[in-house]
């Protein structure tokens, strides 16, 4: 037989039988060996043994089972399967078994009569069921297309004769037999299996949409307008940081102050010259001219500055004048000449104080009856740059304060200690302002440190909203709740005493609305039933109401409805909820 027409199967321990008949009838191979793995439970079955047997043979297959169980050759032997026990062994049909209960079951399929529960009936059927089955598995021998029944060459099996050289006999009775084993007919679990999971998803899909439809998308808006009306308050109160509690009769809360202090720096570069060069140095000598007088001109001290071209000089010794003059200018003038040279220092270094000559004329300040006349010279230059006033100013304007850093940080304090921050009670505290070279100083650049201390105020809330909702009620009547104080946007001024305050701003007052309430009662409420019981309330004087999307025609849960109560026109805190 040739090598083409043999497969070789092997079959996993946990393969079912359809997967077994499956790889046989898949096989392109006339002859097919299957290699069974030890305790191979799906051919312990009669059943599935028969049910074997009976697809291979409709696939023109010629089936060899290769194993050595011998528990399964009683079964191979009764529905004609040859066994071997090696691929390389030659395969023969086992021995018929002895009947047993399942064996019998088998039997039954064939048309053996129902074996009888009576038990001197049971060793007859026995017997009977025996014979049936050796006659099935001789039968099954004798329709194996091969020169030895008995036996089958692996190696060389015969090919079977094909549908032109089968008799017209035979194509009968197979023909009969396939319609006869259409009960039999594996289903295709792949796609039962593809169905069940397109049904699966198809259901969640359905409710996946259910919820969407009915439990996310509903959406109720109501809007409720309202008889009420905006009330101005204008309170003053007192802050005492030793109070225990809210006193309604003076009007204190109870209050606390915090501070801190931030450090602030800028350095510029030193734009000062100054010139530390030798200072030029001379003489000069004095007249005085008194004029309607004859007394004699007081002396010149020492230490007396006399200038000429903007510069300085600095006398060093007193300049005296005699009694008497020493002769006259003009008719009623008399001239003193001083009783001697005075020397003169530059007051500052550099050669710009060299006079030209020695009879400069140099003028003495505060002395109009006293001139002078000489020169200095000796003066040389060397600039440094040094530290300007200039400098230390432009160190100041560049600091800038964090204002809003600070006034963040000590609402931080208030709210950390449970005190409602008042923020217009915030100051900031005048500036220390140090730089670290003085003007002249030798340097190239000049740092100013700026040191601010900060301090606000806060109070007890609850305090606070005592005195403001006294106040609102004051001005209402008793049928009118507060529906908005207006402590949020409240404005505060202090007065002389930064714990003397006043507090001014706009409250709500009108019919109380508890939605949360309102909510529950709406839901599940059509339109019309929505108004009615809205509207219920007298001091509600209109409202809307909108379902979406389109296809909702009751109040969804409340979570899902938003009910908007308008505000005066006049105020500009409408709240939603």
């Amino acid at each position: 037989m040739a090598e083409d027409t043999k497969d070789t199967i092997y079959i996993d321990v946990d393969d079912e039988i359809t997967t077994v008949i499956d790889k046989v009838s898949e096989s392109k191979k006339k002859l097919v060996a299957l290699v069974l793995p030890k305790r191979a439970a799906v051919f312990q079955s009669i059943v599935n043994m028969k049910l074997l047997k009976r697809k291979s043979d409709e696939a023109k297959k010629n089936l060899v089972i290769v194993t050595t169980e011998a528990s399964l050759l009683p079964l191979a032997g009764a529905v004609g399967i040859h066994v071997a026990k090696t691929l390389s062994s030659k395969p023969e049909i086992p021995a018929a078994p002895v009947i047993e209960h399942e064996m019998v079951e088998a039997a039954e399929e064939e048309g053996i009569p129902e074996i009888s529960t009576e038990p001197n009936e049971a060793e007859e059927m026995k017997k009977e069921a025996q014979k049936e089955i050796t006659k099935s598995a001789d039968k099954a021998k004798s329709k194996i297309p091969t020169n030895d029944l008995e036996t089958i060459e692996l190696d060389n099996s015969e090919e079977a004769p094909t549908d032109t050289a089968m008799p017209a006999v035979a194509k009968a009775e197979a023909k009969k037999k396939a319609k006869k084993d259409k009960s039999l007919k594996i289903p295709n679990f792949n796609k039962f299996r593809l169905w069940a999971l397109l049904g699966g998803g198809g259901l969640i899909l359905i409710v996946i949409l259910w919820i969407l439809l009915f439990n996310v998308w509903p959406h109720a808006t109501i809007d409720i307008k309202t008889n009420a009306q905006n009330v101005n308050a204008n309170l003053s109160f007192n802050l005492s940081t030793n109070a225990s509690g809210v006193n309604t009769n003076t009007n204190t809360v109870r209050a606390k102050q915090v501070s801190e202090s931030k450090t602030y720096t800028a350095t510029v570069n030193a734009t000062g010259q100054q010139n530390n060069g030798q200072k030029a140095s001379g003489t000069v000598s004095m007249q005085a001219i008194e004029c309607n007088t004859i007394s004699a001109p007081s002396d010149v001290p020492a230490g007396t500055g006399i200038t000429v071209n903007n510069n300085t000089y600095i006398t060093q010794a007193d300049t005296s004048f005699p009694s008497l003059p020493n002769g006259r200018h003009g008719s009623n003038c008399l001239v003193y000449d001083a009783n001697n040279s005075t020397s003169i220092t530059a007051q500052n270094g550099g050669s710009s104080y060299n006079t030209s000559d020695n009879n400069t004329t140099f003028n003495v300040p505060g002395r109009s009856d006293v001139t002078a006349t000489g020169g200095a010279s000796g003066g040389t230059d060397n600039i440094t740059t040094v530290v300007s006033q200039a400098d230390i100013n432009n160190a100041e304007n560049k600091i800038t304060q964090d204002t809003a850093g600070a006034k963040s940080d000590l609402t931080n304090q208030l709210n950390q200690a449970n005190y409602y921050p008042l923020n217009s009670t915030f100051n900031a505290g005048t500036p220390n302002i140090s730089p670290n070279a003085t003007a002249g100083t030798v340097a190239n650049s000049v740092t100013v440190t700026e040191t601010v201390g900060y301090s606000m105020y806060g109070v007890i809330k609850t305090d606070l909203v005592t005195l403001l909702n006294n106040n609102i009620k004051s001005q209402v009547n008793g049928n009118q709740s507060i529906l908005n104080n207006g402590l949020s946007n409240a404005s505060y001024t202090a007065g002389s005493n930064p714990t003397n305050l006043t507090l001014v701003t706009t409250a709500i007052v009108g019919p109380n609305i508890n939605t949360t309430v309102l909510k529950n009662q709406i839901t599940g409420q059509k339109v019309g039933q929505i108004e009615s019981i809205v509207k219920s309330n007298p001091d509600v004087s209109s409202v809307t109401i909108k379902l979406s999307p389109f296809y909702v025609s009751k109040a969804p849960s409340p979570s899902k409805i938003t009910i908007n109560i308008a505000k005066p026109t006049n105020n500009p805190n409408a709240t939603t909820n």
